[in-house]
């Protein structure tokens, strides 16, 4: 009984040694110009001139070892009751990618894609015969950010690609844009 009590114990210290390394680890990762961290987003899709402009906010969470979620407020799971051109009226999922750094600037590979799923709205001639709900293809977005640590602030800023495909590949829409970020910080009381 004595050895597993011992046992448990030289777990429970080996738990903490490490908690406290990554606890160090995270806080220089977030200190020394690390891209990891969550990032409120301000998206800018290019339109046609004399088109009012497209803009809308992301949240994206970028996480140690290469991956990140991203959530939107003009792409998600009501966006087919938007008045909007007909290949973006479609429902989506929240984004699921990864990133890396680029050399050795402050530069950043982004790439995420979301599901899209058939609404009320949504174009059976651009996706094909669905049921509401259905899984009727996917959204893939390319960027590359540029980290910049200045007295402000982090920000992240750069162009995007997207494009949304139905489930036989065919490239329903084609954007293009910019955005910029700021980091998420805790609020002290």
């Amino acid at each position: 009984m004595r050895k597993i009590g011992l046992s448990f114990g030289v777990a429970f210290v080996v738990v903490l040694a490490l908690l406290a390394l990554m606890s160090g680890s995270m806080k220089v990762a977030a200190e020394n110009g690390s891209v990891v961290g969550t990032w409120i987003a301000t998206v800018t899709v290019n339109t046609s001139p004399g088109t009012p402009p497209f803009v809308f906010t992301d949240l994206i969470a970028i996480n140690p070892g290469g991956t990140l979620t991203a959530t939107s407020t003009a792409f998600n799971a009501h966006t087919s009751e938007n008045p909007l051109p007909p290949p973006l009226v479609v429902d989506t999922s929240d984004g699921y990618g990864a990133w890396k750094p680029l050399g050795s600037d402050p530069k950043f590979a982004v790439t995420f894609k979301r599901f899209l799923f058939g609404g009320a709205n949504t174009s059976q001639e651009l996706y094909g015969p669905f049921l509401a709900g259905q899984n009727v293809g996917v959204n893939n977005v390319e960027a590359v950010a540029t980290l910049d640590t200045g007295e402000g602030g982090d920000t992240l800023a750069g162009p995007f690609t997207s494009q949304f495909l139905n489930l036989r590949g065919e490239v329903v829409f084609a954007g293009s844009g910019t955005f910029s970020a700021t980091r998420l910080k805790i609020a002290t009381p």
